[in-house]
């Protein structure tokens, strides 16, 4: 299922919505694969936010992209009717609020170590094997280069 059940009441046509032209966001293509997998995996979760007055994207632009990308007819979306400053201002919190945020690591490991792995791949959470063990690995302590002492009397 491409939209969850929940949310196919709010499903339009894709065709209907506009990217925001004003996006301050851009989106790599790592960026936009990872959303698309999210989308194979889970489906869609939350709504895109459209500016009725403007028929714009508040927020959500990558998720459209992701969503044209994987030929997708419809998407869930909510309406809102903001000014110009109102809809600028939350697609650009909407976007930096995620950016501000810390992984609480003890728990973000305890997580990952208890994926079920006939279930889930490791991957669908985002996170790759090497991010894993970056994350997790204790750094050895930076070794600093010393002269021979004798080098050093000079």
């Amino acid at each position: 299922m491409k939209i969850s059940e929940q949310l196919l009441p709010l499903a339009i046509s894709i065709d209907k919505i506009t990217l925001d032209p004003k996006n301050a966001r851009l989106y790599s293509d790592l960026n936009l694969k990872a959303i698309k997998k999210s989308l194979e995996i889970y489906s869609q979760r939350k709504p895109i936010v459209v500016n009725k007055n403007t028929g714009f994207i508040e927020a959500g632009n990558g998720l459209l992209a992701a969503a044209r990308a994987l030929g997708w007819e419809e998407i869930a979306v909510v309406f809102v009717n903001d000014d110009k400053d109102t809809a600028a201002a939350y697609g650009l919190m909407d976007n930096k609020s995620a950016l501000l945020a810390d992984w609480d690591l003890p728990n973000l490991k305890e997580i990952l170590e208890g994926f079920d792995s006939t279930k889930f791949e490791l991957s669908s959470s985002g996170f790759s094997q090497k991010e894993i063990k970056e994350l997790f690995e204790p750094v050895a302590p930076e070794r600093k280069y010393e002269l021979p002492i004798e080098q050093r009397l000079c």
